[in-house]
Order: structure tokens, then C-alpha cells, then sequence
């Protein structure tokens, strides 16, 4: 079963297809997950891989902290981890290099005036206008905190149990790709 697939699955399993329609498009599948080739997840397909490895470590970890009580919503676990780097369909261009017939991905403007958090969090008000207020503001503010950090890049740090976990298993997945990188693994 392919990335998609199983994101498309999962959507159902926690009935958020209606909101997840946009990103598990093909748009979606084939972008890059980032504009530098030594940083995580470059490449065709790499945005697609790294919002999956997010997925699967939030949920699995999740599974764990429901186990001492400390669990969160998976509905809205998977919808904050589906959403927090959609905007990077904006932040990068793809064009092939004649020399090589690579495919190179490069920073554009809109990266650098909105940044691809704002952009999630747009995207994702816009699939969630069905939701309950309480439930959208979660998953925004997980969104919004996903880098943990200010000089990272988020506009507010992680309060919540959710955003923490949000936050945590997408620096993992993206530290574990960049060492694979520097070692040659990618």
C-alpha cells in the first residue's frame, strides 16, 4: 500500500475525508519536502514521505501515552500532522536541469513572504470550516507550534499535549532524514 493510500485509509478510518480531500491530492504526492538537497526529505514524493513518517510516529507514540492516561484525540492527531506542511506546495518549484535531466526543487518567493506554516494554517481553516470551533483551534495551534520554537520558524511555541507531540515527531522525522543525507543514505 502506498503513502497515500494509507494516509487515504486513515482519513477514513477517523471520518475526516471531507477535510483531508485537499492535501491527499496529487499535488500533494509529488512534491518535495524541501528546496536543498542536502536538507530532509528533498526531492519528488519527499513531502509526501515525511508528512506519513509524521503520521505513524504521532499516532504509535500516542498509543503509547494512552496507555498512562495522557493520550490525545487520534481524529485530531492525524489531522495536525496531515496539515502542518501542506503549505510547502507553495514555498517550492520544480524545474529540470539540462545538463542532467534532474529534477531540481527550489525556494520561491511566497516561501519567503508567507512561509509555509501560515500557508497550513490557511489551507487547513479552510478544509475544517465544518468542524467545531474547539476542535480547529487545536489543531491550528498544533500547526502553528509544529517547530517548536520561535527561532524555528513557529509563530507561537507548543502548549499543548497534541502540539507537543506534533512538534516532536516532526523534528524526528526530519533530524532522522537529514543524518541519512550527511551519510549518504538518502
Amino acid at each position: 500500500m502506498s503513502n497515500l493510500e494509507w494516509l487515504i485509509d486513515k482519513a477514513k478510518e477517523y471520518g475526516v475525508e471531507k477535510e483531508s480531500e485537499f492535501v491527499l491530492d496529487g499535488r500533494f504526492a509529488t512534491w518535495s519536502g524541501s528546496s536543498k538537497p542536502t536538507a530532509h526529505h528533498y526531492g519528488t514524493g519527499g513531502l509526501l514521505e515525511h508528512v506519513t513518517e509524521v503520521v505513524k510516529l504521532c499516532l504509535q507514540s500516542n498509543e503509547y501515552f494512552k496507555t498512562i492516561d495522557k493520550g490525545v484525540d487520534d481524529r485530531l492527531l492525524f489531522l495536525a500532522a496531515l496539515f502542518h506542511d501542506v503549505g510547502k506546495i507553495w514555498d517550492y518549484e520544480s524545474y529540470t536541469d539540462y545538463n542532467t535531466g534532474e529534477i531540481i526543487w527550489k525556494s520561491n518567493d511566497h516561501k519567503n513572504k508567507i512561509h509555509h506554516i501560515s500557508r497550513s494554517v490557511i489551507v487547513w481553516n479552510e478544509a475544517s470550516v465544518n468542524m467545531k470551533q474547539e476542535e480547529r483551534d487545536e489543531v491550528t495551534h498544533a500547526i502553528l507550534a509544529h517547530h517548536g520554537q520561535r527561532a524555528w520558524g513557529s509563530p507561537v511555541e507548543p502548549q499543548t499535549r497534541l502540539a507537543w507531540l506534533l512538534h516532536t515527531c516532526d523534528h524526528m522525522s526530519a533530524r532522522m532524514d537529514d543524518c541519512d543525507r550527511k551519510n549518504g543514505r538518502a
